[in-house]
């Protein structure tokens, strides 16, 4: 996804709603900091223009229409996981402004900027150790469901489970959920693949629906390495490099006058990609019509 698209979202103009009567009220002070207390967060450009149902399961089913997939460009430009930080910078009646700290964007130093529904927000986790999502899906065993990612603040392992924070307290999830994944660029790949015949969301980041970038994204997050969300913002990040010289798990970009579709070399002249709306997680051959360049975000030694 292009980061062109989510510049309602951008800068420091707070955008209101169609017809909206009151304007944005700043936070007082430092900005507050909250944790998303759902599985996953739509995040939106604009406040109260929701296009999609909340719950995250319809959105792979025909419950979300072509259509309505299509009308998410521009305007659902991310979603957050469970648990993950936001910095709140303003409040307007059901609706909080955010920016996602993990998510570097070039719209905001402090994170990718959105609006958010306040009721999805939850109390600061605490900051320290953490594991991270390692499969597809996985449940709590208070039965919130998180996606491949996510993140929470580790408090104790024991007898094959581990104990970790949550917005409402804390609960268990299975060790197996959060072993950590091998860096290797074929790990990399290997968790990339866990997502094939996905439908594509744009603005998606969860096992329930990704985008272009979203798919590179939350794959290189599950190995502990933190890139830009968009793909034009990925593109000006990475280190360059060829196609001759590519290796498994270099991310191939398209869009000669603007960086607009990311994928994921995985090797054997072939690339797997979150195509488009229409379409699912799939791998390809390697395309170099409208070939924008290489980009690598791996060790130098890797």
């Amino acid at each position: 996804m292009a980061a062109a698209a989510a510049a309602a979202a951008a800068g420091g103009g707070l955008v209101a709603p169609a017809g909206a009567g009151s304007a944005p009220v700043v936070v007082a002070g430092p900005p507050a900091v909250a944790s998303v207390r759902v599985a996953v967060a739509n995040v939106w450009a604009v406040p109260g223009r929701e296009t999609i149902p909340a719950d995250p399961h319809l959105w792979p089913t025909p419950a979300v229409t072509y259509s309505q997939r299509l009308g998410l460009v521009g305007h659902m430009p991310t979603q957050a996981l469970y648990g993950e930080r936001v910095i709140v910078l303003a409040r307007q009646g059901a609706w909080a402004r955010i920016v996602v700290p993990d998510q570097p964007s070039p719209f905001d130093p402090r994170g990718y900027p959105g609006w958010i529904r306040s009721s999805e927000l939850g109390p600061r986790l605490q900051a320290g150790p953490a594991v991270t999502v390692t499969v597809r899906l996985a449940r709590l065993a208070d039965g919130t469901e998180v996606s491949l990612g996510t993140r929470l603040p580790l408090v104790a392992r024991r007898d094959g489970k581990v104990l970790v924070a949550t917005t409402g307290g804390s609960s268990t999830i299975d060790a197996t959920a959060v072993a950590p994944l091998p860096r290797t660029r074929a790990d990399l790949v290997r968790t990339a693949r866990l997502f094939l015949g996905l439908r594509y969301l744009w603005g998606g980041v969860t096992a329930w629906g990704l985008d272009c970038s979203g798919l590179t994204w939350v794959t290189y997050r599950s190995h502990g390495i933190t890139i830009p969300r968009d793909a034009d913002a990925q593109f000006a990040a990475g280190t360059p490099t060829t196609l001759a010289r590519a290796r498994p798990g270099d991310l191939i970009f398209y869009g000669r006058s603007h960086v607009h579709h990311v994928t994921m070399f995985v090797g054997g002249g072939e690339m797997i990609e979150a195509p488009d709306s229409a379409d699912s997680v799939r791998i390809v051959p390697v395309r170099t019509r409208d070939l924008a360049g290489v980009r690598s975000f791996w060790p130098s030694s890797g």
